[in-house]
């Protein structure tokens, strides 16, 4: 399953995005934000699923079946003892994540055609023109991009440097 799950990473966006758009278009969902989510969704679990997994593997099943001895239910097993181990690694992966949503262009630009719905990143493009590019009103642009994303950071950094060194390894 995993090897289904990282075959569908291997395919350049280019030759995806003629029948993503042949599937969006009759669903109402081209020049709507609603369109991107399910995308980026779509295309952020393998990668998601693939990180995950190492985190999920570092948790020894002793600690699961320890708290099932003492009372708990296997989903209250998961819920009190397995998902807190691995808040670090959904920290680590939700920064990827994030990162990948925030910056991504492709899509963006080959979905959403009305100006109210346009992302930042195709925002961004706006000023370049056909004979020059507005660098100062660009780097301004860009700035104003980087600061959700360093407030984002800030608020998971604990998490994501303990994620990025617990997943990496086993035993």
């Amino acid at each position: 399953m995993m090897f289904v799950l990282l075959l569908t990473q291997t395919f350049p966006l280019v030759m995806i995005i003629p029948p993503v758009y042949r599937l969006m278009a009759p669903l109402g969902l081209t020049n709507n934000l609603m369109g991107l989510i399910v995308i980026y969704s779509a295309f952020n679990v393998a990668f998601a699923t693939f990180l995950m997994q190492s985190f999920f593997d570092a948790i020894p099943k002793d600690l699961e079946e320890a708290a099932m001895i003492d009372g708990c239910s296997r989903f209250q097993a998961l819920r009190r003892v397995i998902l807190p181990l691995t808040l670090p690694g959904m920290g680590a992966t939700l920064g990827f994540v994030f990162t990948a949503a925030w910056s991504e262009l492709l899509f963006a630009l080959m979905l959403i055609n009305s100006d109210s719905q346009k992302t930042f990143a195709v925002g961004l493009l706006t000023f370049i023109a056909k004979f020059g590019v507005d660098w100062g009103q660009m780097t301004a642009a860009s700035v104003l991009a980087l600061i959700p994303v360093c407030i984002f950071f800030a608020v998971i950094q604990r998490y994501l440097v303990q994620g990025l060194t617990a997943g990496a390894v086993k035993g």
